[in-house]
């Protein structure tokens, strides 16, 4: 192993022990491709060539923990794997993506987020003023 790559691992967030999911929407996420593998959407050694430069084309940023790097890297790998089997269109992409800010901007606070509430928000009704505006969004990735 030469000098370069062990002061690469050094720099390396910790992974938080037995903790292989945070969140559910990564066990999706993983389970997604495994299941396109699955069904010969992509060879392995495919997913592995593009996954590592996505690795390499975007390095853990200051604060992640490594399942925070690890998933969003996998996220940016997924969509463009998927955009690549489903040969989507940059539109068609932006055009879910905006769906899916009205979903979430039309869904109660506690409630799933499903893709129905962009085009008919859920009966909500509260003693307080509706906000159309989200508290955050992060850009896409």
């Amino acid at each position: 192993m030469t000098a370069d790559i062990a002061q690469d691992f050094t720099a390396l967030p910790l992974h938080e022990p037995n903790r292989s999911f945070d969140q559910p929407w990564q066990a999706q996420a993983f389970a997604m491709i495994v299941e396109m593998h699955k069904g010969d959407m992509f060879t392995w050694p495919e997913w592995v060539e593009l996954f590592s430069s996505v690795i390499r084309e975007n390095p853990a940023l200051e604060g992640e923990t490594s399942n925070d790097t690890y998933y969003r890297q996998w996220m940016i790998a997924l969509e463009k794997m998927v955009n690549k089997v489903a040969d989507l269109s940059t539109e068609t992409v932006d055009k879910r993506v905006a769906e899916w800010r009205r979903a979430y901007l039309n869904t109660p606070h506690g409630q799933p987020i499903v893709l129905l509430n962009a085009t008919c928000p859920p009966a909500h009704n509260h003693s307080h003023s509706t906000s159309r505006s989200p508290v955050a969004i992060c850009p896409p990735l």
